[in-house]
């Protein structure tokens, strides 16, 4: 169902730098290689790459299926996320270090307490020292780039645990999903990168599913791209109060490279604006590289 390329192009990842003295993370990247997906059951972030036509490997991450598309049968999905996390190339390389970016859709096994739909543990990333390891240093030390959306958000905690303010308690998995579902934030553009991009000042964006991730701050060195007032559950329970001016859209750097956490979907919102956020805030995106590298690969063949 989705067109994934078999194997990379010709561009490679520049070291990625932060600008000392800025308001926002500037980094400085060349069109990227190779993308990793990470499916997920809530959110379907390859929207934008597809549209824009951006080459990218799916690795099969769903807790349960693809609540977004129940067409999508996951056993025909090869690749795994256990793959991507725990697998070593016969070098010995860490196949997630084969991928400049990596994107976590939201609803992505192992990065959580219980299965939503069960009783079974959901934290085998999450707990696994392995995995936390080579996330931090694909990020920290390789200069890569990952994108996190809602849910997934276990992982960041997991590996920088001082970057996001959560609510509910922010040492138990899963414990910020305290959001009310069917609202529409009208969230403030922050900074000039995305008031550029956008040219606008503010940003409707759509909550389609209940009991998402909501953030009340975040740490000094984290940049706030999109915030707005609200609605959540504060003990789980049917009360409702306003968190305001929450993080919507947030990044940071990890050493040398970039995290991105979205408390919303990437699927949810107008192609348009989730198209022109993740262009703006990830250089590395190459619209068109798709085709590119399907034409290289037709030539080689020949």
């Amino acid at each position: 169902m989705f067109p994934v390329p078999s194997r990379a192009g010709a561009f490679t990842l520049a070291t990625a730098l932060l600008s000392g003295g800025c308001t926002e993370n500037e980094f400085i990247a060349q069109p990227f290689d190779n993308i990793a997906v990470v499916t997920g059951d809530f959110d379907f972030v390859e929207s934008t790459l597809l549209r824009q036509e951006i080459a990218y490997q799916r690795y099969e991450g769903y807790i349960c299926c693809a609540s977004y598309d129940p067409t999508i049968d996951p056993a025909g999905i090869a690749q795994k996320a256990e793959s991507l996390f725990l697998a070593e190339n016969a070098e010995g390389q860490a196949e997630l270090d084969t991928y400049d970016a990596v994107f976590v859709n939201s609803g992505a096994r192992g990065l959580g307490d219980y299965e939503y739909n069960g009783i079974e543990d959901d934290d085998d990333f999450v707990k696994d020292p392995l995995v936390i390891d080579r996330v931090r240093a694909y990020v920290e030390d390789r200069g890569r780039v990952l994108v996190v959306s809602d849910w997934a958000y276990d992982l960041i905690e997991a590996v920088w645990p001082d970057k996001l303010e959560l609510a509910g308690d922010d040492l138990a998995y899963d414990a910020a999903q305290l959001g009310v579902g069917g609202q529409r934030v009208a969230a403030e553009v922050k900074g000039e990168l995305l008031r550029n991009r956008l040219q606008a000042g503010a940003a409707s964006l759509l909550y389609n599913y209940g009991n998402w991730s909501v953030v009340e701050g975040v740490g000094p060195d984290v940049t706030v791209h999109l915030s707005g007032d609200v609605n959540f559950r504060p003990d789980g329970g049917d009360g409702v109060s306003v968190i305001p001016d929450s993080p919507l859209l947030v990044s940071f750097a990890a050493g040398r490279g970039l995290v991105v956490y979205s408390s919303f979907h990437w699927d949810a919102q107008t192609a348009a604006l989730s198209d022109e956020i993740l262009l703006a805030l990830i250089e590395g995106l190459d619209p068109g590289n798709a085709a590119d590298q399907a034409d290289e690969e037709v030539s080689d063949a020949q």
